[in-house]
């Protein structure tokens, strides 16, 4: 199958800015810029990318979110009508690959030239985690030859399972260096992740490894099950470090703190100096009122003591019949709000899940209800008897059990516009599932009895044939300037982001 592959053209570099000169130099010759401060930079870079663009996206895709009635700002997103060409994808495709992992290559050659390997496992770590989501949404994307500039205008395109094979590796080897020599103290003001704490970068690779093993488990069995096996077993030795912690970015300053805030928030609400675009969206909040989940109140606020959500593509409905701003919800969106590459939640579900597909079901279990509980926890929730209610661990089927694990990462996504990362979740796992009776759904926020809470309901203002979108479409620069883009030129946005990545074929 056809896919995405990614070039630095010449021309892009020529028509930028200094910055993307700059990060684009050689990384075998990079400038005398200190490691740290380029630490600082990828992992910004990373955040702002993640946050601002993708994972606005993937919140609407996710349907955490629905675009208000009275304003316009993403319904290109609620109608699945991006194109090679829409800004955003141009954008932030170009943003992670130079501002995030240009300026984390730099970071990297630096470090390993000097045999600073506890800094070299943060760099391994932000490389791995930004490509995985590159095959995640594009597909086949350039990374042996990705960060050669001027040397190669035209970079070998890498299938999926290449790349994933490579940032395994990469985390592997990182991990297995000898990290005894490293300093904490030029890191503890720069890493605004973990301010250079070495055993807490450790937690992140590993996390993000079964992320990954996880991913290709169906495409990749054999060797999924080896290695998470491997996991498992050094998890229970007490030799294996998982993340105890959030993995977040809070570098952010109040309101007035003019393109220091939260990189959602600037663009969202600052930039457009609007709070209206965003609202609930009735597929999610049918979902946690269904059962009582004191996360709502966390994330949405009331309108008029109560917490509605809007159906998915409801934008045209005119202002006549009703107001978004003034019946549904929005989401808590701050100025100093942080962004969360992976959640404590997230890191113990994916453990669950693992143990899950091991057999193990009593850890798998335990580890759910871990995630639950930290998931609650971190949004300032009351969790009160669910666990032994509606959120009980499965005592059935596989995919029973399976269902209740992903259905618990839709919801921790929702705080704070991580939707992309419950959005390739659905894609590998199919939960949440699709509604059966979304023609029977009206534009509005009113849902008929016979939909299922929180199944998602295909956009009133789809433009893919009734079928929910799986990827993003290529970025218009490489298709016009990688001479190896060449064959998918032909190919039509619509049908690019319905076709699938590599790990779900």
């Amino acid at each position: 199958m056809k896919k995405l592959s990614i070039i630095f053209s010449l021309v892009l570099l020529l028509s930028s800015c200094d910055k993307f000169l700059d990060i684009n130099e050689n990384p075998n010759y990079p400038s005398d810029v200190s490691d740290e401060l380029l630490l600082t930079s990828a992992i910004a870079a990373t955040t702002n990318v993640y946050a601002a663009d993708w994972g606005l996206i993937g919140s609407f895709w996710s349907q955490h979110w629905a675009q208000n009635n009275t304003s316009s700002q993403y319904k290109i997103y609620e109608s699945y009508a991006l194109s090679s060409n829409t800004n955003v994808i141009e954008r932030s495709y170009r943003a992670m690959y130079v501002d995030a992992l240009g300026d984390n290559e730099i970071f990297l050659k630096k470090v390993e030239a000097n045999e600073n390997w506890g800094a070299y496992l943060m760099g391994a770590v932000i490389k791995a985690y930004g490509f995985q989501y590159l095959v995640d949404m594009y597909g086949n994307v350039p990374y042996d030859e990705a960060f050669l500039g001027l040397d190669k205008l035209n970079p070998i395109i890498n299938s999926g399972e290449e790349v994933y094979g490579s940032i395994y590796t990469l985390l592997e080897d990182a991990l297995s260096k000898d990290m005894s020599n490293y300093i904490r103290l030029p890191y503890e003001k720069n890493d605004i992740l973990f301010q250079g704490k070495l055993d807490d970068w450790v937690g992140f690779a590993n996390s993000l490894k079964l992320r990954i093993l996880l991913r290709q488990y169906d495409a990749n069995q054999s060797f999924a099950e080896t290695e998470i096996t491997k996991i498992l077993d050094g998890i229970e030795a007490g030799s294996t470090t998982m993340l105890t912690k959030d993995v977040a970015n809070s570098n952010f300053g109040d309101e007035d703190a003019d393109s220091k805030r939260n990189p959602l928030y600037e663009s969202d609400q600052a930039q457009l100096n609007t709070t209206n675009n965003i609202r609930a969206n009735a597929t999610f909040i049918s979902y946690l009122k269904l059962h009582s989940d004191d996360r709502i109140n966390s994330l949405f606020a009331e309108v008029g003591g109560d917490i509605i959500g809007m159906v998915t593509g409801s934008y045209n409905v005119p202002s006549t019949e009703f107001e978004a701003p003034d019946i549904i919800s929005k989401p808590f969106i701050t100025a100093q709000m942080p962004v969360y590459l992976m959640t404590f939640a997230e890191s113990e579900l994916l453990i669950a899940e693992a143990y899950l597909r091991m057999g193990d079901d009593a850890k798998a279990k335990e580890y759910y209800e871990s995630g639950v509980t930290a998931s609650f926890a971190r949004m300032g929730a009351d969790i009160g008897t669910l666990l032994t209610t509606d959120y009980a661990f499965p005592t059935t089927t596989f995919e029973e059990k399976l269902k209740a694990i992903i259905m618990q990462k839709w919801v921790d996504a929702a705080e704070g516009g991580r939707g992309l990362e419950s959005h390739i979740e659905r894609v590998r796992t199919g939960y949440p599932e699709i509604s059966q009776v979304s023609d029977q759904v009206d534009e509005g926020y009113i849902l008929p009895e016979s939909y299922v809470p929180g199944t998602l309901i295909y956009s009133k203002k789809g433009t893919t044939g009734g079928i929910l979108p799986r990827r993003f479409p290529y970025a218009d620069s490489e298709l016009n300037f990688n001479s190896n883009a060449a064959e998918y030129k032909s190919l039509s946005d619509g049908d690019v982001i319905l076709s699938r990545v590599w790990w779900n074929n």
